[in-house]
């Protein structure tokens, strides 16, 4: 014990020096805090005095239910989004014609045959033959662009300028 007082004695003023600077670096350490802490709280009652409440707990109660709400309407858009997307699948989205003469004594290209497809080229084929006397009108069905009936060149030709056109 004797030789830890005259430890102390001898290095009393370096000791003391060394705590003096440790509570001056303490000091300044507490101002910055507190510097930090004044500016934390001005702009705390900032923005409450602009919202017009003094209770956080009320704001942030506020704005999880505005965030149910909207995840609930997004939810709805998105189920809405899927209907839609199911009926654009079966949407008539290409579009092919072709105008030609039936008859060789019948100008102006005035017969047609017309191709309606989907996204999956599911649809109808309409032709409309012209003639001086009469005129007649077929539809027939098309499935992955063919169709189970016979099919006449034009009507082919409508079906891959159908399938063709850009979606």
């Amino acid at each position: 014990m004797q030789q830890l007082l005259t430890l102390i004695n001898k290095y009393i003023v370096l000791i003391v020096l060394f705590i003096f600077l440790l509570n001056i670096f303490e000091f300044l350490i507490i101002l910055a805090i507190n510097s930090k802490y004044s500016k934390l709280k001005r702009q705390y009652k900032n923005v409450m005095r602009e919202i017009g409440t003094n209770d956080i707990i009320e704001i942030l109660s506020e704005n999880i239910k505005k965030t149910e709400e909207f995840n609930s309407k997004l939810d709805k858009f998105r189920m809405e989004l899927s209907m839609i997307n199911n009926e654009m699948k079966a949407a008539i989205k290409k579009v092919g014609i072709i105008r030609y003469n039936a008859f060789n004594d019948v100008g102006s290209d005035l017969s047609f045959s017309i191709a309606l497809l989907d996204s999956e080229d599911n649809g109808i084929v309409l032709s409309g033959i012209y003639g001086r006397n009469e005129t007649a009108t077929f539809a027939k069905p098309v499935e992955r662009g063919q169709s189970k009936y016979p099919l006449s060149a034009e009507e082919i030709q409508a079906i891959d300028k159908a399938r063709k056109a850009i979606i």
